[in-house]
């Protein structure tokens, strides 16, 4: 089992990176891990080259995410909230995954080499309002579907303003539930697109 995380906290031992590593003590296999912070990243220009060929025409950072991405069989976002949303950087990337949507949608016909995956959004939140998780869960749905990823759904820790997300014992015990509901799935191929 190869499980790809993307980190999109600018803290490497904060928040997010707790419920990280809560779910990685869980998970089977290998596991990758990339942090949107670290990466050299440009957002996508709309150029059009992956309606014609696989892949994009900015070559940086995303190349390698890529290949490790694609032949996943987990694959993990994991972000605080920011501005409602997840964080620039991780947004940044979220619109490069536009590659992928030319084949998906019929505009070329020289396939992609997604493997299906099963995976999950990890969000960390500074405070706990109504309806806050409406556009994060529309941002990674759409991360979701372009990697052809089959969501179980999202994991929040609220108020870690206030709260620490290492110490909401009941968002860390669901997070290692889940952990083990991939493993299962993985191991009995139960899961598609």
């Amino acid at each position: 089992m190869k499980t790809v995380i993307i980190n999109g906290s600018p803290h490497k031992n904060g928040h997010t990176a707790a419920l990280i590593r809560e779910m990685t003590s869980e998970l089977n296999g290998e596991i990758k891990q990339y942090n949107a912070y670290d990466m050299k990243i440009g957002a996508c220009i709309d150029c059009k080259y992956c309606f014609k060929k696989p892949g994009c025409s900015i070559k940086d950072d995303m190349e390698s995410f890529c290949n490790d991405m694609e032949n996943a069989d987990v694959f993990i976002v994991a972000s605080p909230m920011h501005f409602g949303i997840v964080s620039a950087p991780l947004f940044t990337l979220a619109t490069r995954l536009q590659r992928y949507w030319p084949y998906k949608n019929g505009k070329r016909n020289i396939p992609d080499t997604l493997s299906p995956k099963v995976g999950c959004l990890l969000m960390t939140t500074g405070g706990k309002w109504v309806n806050m998780e409406l556009l994060s869960d529309g941002a990674v749905n759409f991360i979701f579907d372009h990697t052809n990823t089959k969501t179980l759904g999202s994991i929040y820790a609220y108020q870690t303003d206030c709260n620490a997300a290492d110490t909401q014992l009941d968002v860390l015990a669901e997070v290692r539930r889940t952990a083990q509901r991939i493993n299962g799935m993985v191991s009995e191929k139960s899961f598609s697109y």
